[in-house]
């Protein structure tokens, strides 16, 4: 057998690295931030709307329900996303981006109204 074709046989099998997708990981990764800051943005107004309401002595365990509710509701929604089959068979960088893309806009949306608002 000639020694390329046995190398070829017999050799150690080697790792193709993964492609990179640079794009799509710097994608993900912008719309995770903005997301996140406006999710921190409005997580801070709702703690002062309530800190402000209980020293007032306004009740404000409606307004927390609702608004725990919106949150869990959302969580839910990007969880059977993640756990679908056509999403468990992404690449994790595109799985990734998917689900920033569904979960920026409502709070970004949100945040931003609520800028305008008060401003």
């Amino acid at each position: 057998m000639a020694p390329r074709g046995y190398d070829a046989l017999y050799r150690p099998a080697r790792i193709a690295p993964a492609p990179r997708r640079t794009a799509v990981v710097l994608l993900a990764a912008g719309l995770w931030v903005l997301t996140m800051t406006s999710l921190a943005l409005l997580g801070f107004v709702v703690g002062m709307t309530t800190l402000w309401s209980a020293a007032e002595g306004i009740p404000v365990g409606g307004f927390l329900l609702r608004c725990f509710g919106g949150l869990s509701g959302g969580a839910a929604v990007l969880v059977a996303v993640r756990l679908a089959p056509g999403a468990k068979r992404m690449p994790p960088d595109t799985r990734s981006l998917l689900l920033a893309v569904l979960a920026c806009p409502i709070p970004l949306v949100l945040a931003i109204a609520m800028w305008f608002y008060v401003a």
